[in-house]
C-alpha cells in the first residue's frame, strides 16, 4: 500500500530508524526526522533553516525577515477576528448541508469539505465570489509536484491582477496591501487557509465513521467536539509527510549528526503517532497531550485558530444534522503534498 493511502507503516519504520537519510515518498533523498521529541527539537533548531527556496514566503523565511513578515499576518488572523467569523461559518455550513437533505448519496469532498473552507478563506481575504472556482483549480495544482510550478506562476499572475483592480474593503488583502512579498504570501495564505482544512474535515470524518463508538460519544456530548478536532488532527492530519528544512551547519538531532547543506524532512504525522508520547497512538482517544499538526515554534501556523473553528462547526453540525451518516463506498486517497481524499462518498440518511 502506498504512503498516500496509509502512511502508518512508514511512520513506524522512520521512528524505529531515528534520524536517518532515506528516500522520501515524494522521491527526494532527505534526512527524515520522525520521533516526537526530535521533531520538536528540529522545528526550533537555529541550524535548520526554513529558507529552502528564495522568494520571501512566510513559511520559507528565517528571522529576522520571518518576524517582520509574520507580525502583520498574525494580526490579520487574530483570535478575535477568527472568533467573529463563527456565525458566518455556521451559515455556510448549514447552507451546504441543506443540499444533503434530499440526497441518497453525496461526495463529502466536492459538496462540503472543499466548498466550506474555500468560501471562508476567500471571503476573509477578499477574493471575489466569481473567482473562487479558478482559485480552487490553482491551489489544487500546487499540491502535486508535476503541476506545482505552473500553478504557482498562474496563481501569482492572478493575484497581481487582483491587487491592481480590487477596491479596498474590510478584508485581509486590503489590510496587507502595503506589506512586502505580498503576492507570495497571499499564495500561501489562500492555499494553506483552505487546503489543509479540506483534509481536516475529510480525513477526520472518515476516522469518525470508522470509529462508531467515538462518533456516538460526540453525538451524545457535543461539548467534546473541540477536543475531538485536535485528536483528529493528531490522528490523521493533512501534513503527514511534514515540512522541509535545510541544515546551515552540522546539526545534532536525536544523537545523530546531520551534515551541513543536507535536506531535512520533519514528519509531523510520524511525530503525532509516536507511542512514547501517545499511548495506543493508532486509536482515537480524547484528552491527549498537544500535537504538532500546526507545527511548533516560530513557524506555528497563523491560521490554527481558524482551522479549529471550522472543524468544530463542521463536525458539530454534521453529527447533529446527520447522526446516521454512513460510508457509501471505499474512499479514494489522492497523491499530493497534503494528505487527503480525492473521493469520499457517504449516505446522509439510512
Amino acid at each position: 500500500m502506498s504512503f498516500f493511502a496509509d502512511p502508518t507503516p512508514y511512520f513506524d519504520q522512520w521512528r524505529e530508524q531515528g534520524p536517518a537519510l532515506i528516500d522520501s515518498p515524494d522521491g527526494q533523498k532527505t534526512w527524515m526526522i520522525s520521533r516526537y521529541d526530535d521533531v520538536v527539537q528540529a522545528l526550533s533548531h537555529p541550524g535548520l533553516s526554513s529558507a529552502i527556496v528564495p522568494g520571501g514566503m512566510l513559511n520559507h523565511t528565517d528571522p529576522p525577515e520571518h518576524s517582520q513578515l509574520r507580525k502583520p499576518i498574525a494580526r490579520a488572523f487574530s483570535t478575535r477576528r477568527m472568533e467573529a467569523l463563527r456565525p458566518r461559518i455556521e451559515r455556510i455550513t448549514n447552507d451546504l448541508l441543506d443540499a444533503w437533505e434530499t440526497e441518497e448519496e453525496v461526495d463529502v469532498i466536492d459538496t462540503f469539505a472543499y466548498p466550506l473552507p474555500i468560501t471562508v478563506i476567500c471571503e476573509l481575504m477578499g477574493v471575489p465570489e466569481s473567482d473562487r472556482s479558478e482559485v480552487r483549480t490553482l491551489t489544487s495544482g500546487l499540491m502535486a509536484p508535476d503541476t506545482m510550478v505552473e500553478a504557482y506562476g498562474k496563481f501569482a499572475l492572478y493575484l497581481q491582477r487582483l491587487l491592481e483592480t480590487k477596491e479596498p474593503g474590510d478584508d485581509v488583502i486590503t489590510e496587507l496591501r502595503d506589506e512586502p512579498n505580498l503576492v507570495q504570501n497571499l499564495v500561501l495564505l489562500i492555499t494553506a487557509g483552505h487546503e489543509t482544512t479540506v483534509q481536516l474535515i475529510g480525513n477526520g470524518l472518515l476516522a469518525l465513521l470508522r470509529d462508531p463508538v467515538m462518533k456516538q460519544r460526540l453525538i451524545d456530548d457535543p461539548i467534546l467536539i473541540p477536543d475531538a478536532v485536535d485528536e483528529l488532527l493528531r490522528y490523521d492530519g493533512p501534513l503527514a509527510l511534514g515540512v522541509s528544512r535545510i541544515a546551515t551547519s552540522d546539526v545534532v538531532i536525536g544523537g545523530v549528526t546531520i551534515p551541513q547543506s543536507s535536506q531535512v524532512t520533519v514528519s509531523l504525522g510520524a511525530a503525532n503517532r509516536d507511542r512514547t508520547r501517545y499511548p495506543d497512538p493508532d486509536a482515537l482517544q480524547l484528552g491527549r497531550d498537544p500535537h504538532v499538526s500546526f507545527g511548533h515554534g516560530i513557524h506555528y501556523c497563523v491560521g490554527a485558530r481558524l482551522a479549529r473553528i471550522e472543524g468544530e462547526i463542521a463536525f458539530g453540525t454534521l453529527l447533529r444534522r446527520f447522526p446516521e451518516l454512513a460510508l457509501a463506498a471505499e474512499p479514494e486517497w489522492r497523491e499530493a503534498f497534503i494528505r487527503g481524499l480525492a473521493s469520499f462518498r457517504v449516505r446522509p440518511k439510512p
